[in-house]
């Protein structure tokens, strides 16, 4: 009985006796038995050890979830299907109406705020689908103070609910901060493109009113210089000669070249009344084009917020008239492709300030690429319910890393640019339900802006 398990042993020399000896025959089946209590000892002692880190795993996991629970400000809850309160886990600084006791068992729905348990009994209806995941958010007073909470549902074992209420206050206030501080930004933009338009009306007036000057100051010049007191000598000696004016103009010598002295004083003055009259011709002209300019500045102030039917065309055209004597200026041709669509509704002034910037954009591209050819070519083409005004240059160009940057707020390569106008179009476009968008193949091969704005 050599080698057979201890408790096989004790078991035979209970039954036995100690000197017994047993049948030859059985040792074969007593050592397939004693086999059977080691491979129990085995997975025992496997079992035993297994339990024991299991526990030891369990007890940390537990420790750990408390540790979390105290640390997180988050309040959970575990709840059955009609919302009642099976358990409750509150961490340091959750806001609980009551202590986590006398809560296990009521209903979620039963708090103090009835618009509140409104809110927990639609999100429990939504949660009759068993993947379903809710969340909303509410506002209490606590303590005299407005708080903002946000609570969300998904669904357990057992058909339970769990929901996790996070206190989102100082979240909702940097939010409100910066939507005010978006607000304010947007007004700072509005208040830069309407500077870019009256910085237009200005240059335009102020190049009219220095024609004006011009124009004034050779008339007057011309006036100054003008021979016309001849003819008043000259009449002055005839009426001196009233008595003998044939002898005087026949034989006195003075009287003889009268005659020619009129005919040269009469062209010289038409010479001068044609000079006059150009120049007061082009004084009217430079009159006009400063009333226009005021007009069309009274017309989009006018107009300012409210959005009417009108030719985009029209804009296009007012746009490239406020920077024509600066396009002229710096010798930029423009070419202009303007196909037919319908009258849009729009805020005016807004798409004024986006074209009339893009158009000075696009000449201070050509200036900067020192080209002996610069050039602009403005676009309209329709189709699938928009307008698309396009406003291409073949100047300095744009690099890749600034095309996902250029309208950033604040964001400029210019040495003066104080990075509102794009950044401005760009929030004035998506105003609209439209959007300003930018194509460039690098430095040095231009770039085209997109306008694209809905017809309706």
């Amino acid at each position: 009985m050599d080698g057979l398990h201890s408790l096989l042993l004790r078991q035979l020399k209970r039954y036995f006796g100690e000197s017994a000896r047993l049948p030859d025959n059985w040792q074969p089946f007593l050592n397939a038995i004693s086999d059977v209590y080691r491979d129990y000892d085995m997975h025992r002692e496997m079992l035993e050890r297994s339990l024991v880190l299991s526990t030891r795993e369990l007890r940390q996991a537990n420790t750990e979830m408390r540790a979390i629970f105290q640390a997180i400000p988050d309040l959970l809850f575990r709840l059955d299907r009609a919302g009642t309160i099976l358990d409750c886990k509150a961490g340091t600084g959750s806001d609980l109406l009551l202590a986590a006791r006398k809560l296990v068992g009521k209903k979620i729905q039963n708090v103090p705020i009835k618009t509140v348990g409104n809110q927990f009994h639609d999100a429990l209806q939504r949660m009759l689908a068993p993947t379903s995941q809710v969340s909303f958010e509410y506002t209490l007073v606590l303590r005299e103070k407005e708080c903002s909470y946000q609570a969300r549902l998904a669904p357990m074992f057992d058909d339970q609910i769990v929901v996790m209420i996070q206190n989102i206050t100082e979240r909702k206030q940097a939010e409100n901060r910066l939507n005010q501080a978006n607000q304010r930004l947007v007004e700072v933009s509005r208040h830069a493109g309407m500077a870019e338009v009256a910085t237009s009306v200005l240059h335009n007036v102020g190049n009219s009113l220095n024609s004006v000057n011009v124009s004034s100051a050779l008339v007057t010049r011309l006036v100054r210089k003008s021979r016309v007191a001849g003819l008043t000598r000259a009449i002055a000696l005839l009426q001196e000669h009233t008595a003998d004016l044939g002898a005087f103009l026949t034989r006195d010598p003075n009287g003889r070249e009268l005659p020619e002295y009129l005919r040269e004083l009469a062209e010289h003055l038409i010479e001068e009344q044609k000079d006059i009259l150009q120049e007061l011709d082009r004084l009217n002209r430079n009159i006009d084009h400063i009333k226009q300019v005021v007009a069309m500045q009274q017309n989009y102030a006018r107009i300012s917020g409210v959005a009417e039917s009108t030719n985009i065309a029209d804009l296009v055209d007012d746009a490239l008239r406020l920077n024509a004597d600066s396009l002229q200026r710096h010798q930029v041709k423009v070419n202009c492709e303007l196909e037919p669509v319908p009258p849009m509704n729009l805020e005016k002034h807004k798409v004024l300030q986006i074209l009339v910037n893009l158009v000075r954009n696009a000449r201070q591209a050509c200036d900067e690429s020192g080209g002996p050819e610069k050039q602009i070519t403005v676009r309209i083409r329709g189709g699938d319910g928009h307008v698309r005004v396009t406003i291409a240059d073949n100047g300095i160009g744009i690099p890749p890393e600034n095309l996902t940057r250029i309208f950033n707020y604040g964001f400029t390569t210019r040495k003066n640019g104080h990075g509102f106008g794009l950044h401005s179009g760009a929030l004035m476009a998506k105003e609209m339900g439209g959007s300003l968008t930018v194509q460039s193949d690098g430095i040095g091969r231009g770039a085209t802006f997109i306008l694209e704005l809905p017809v309706g």
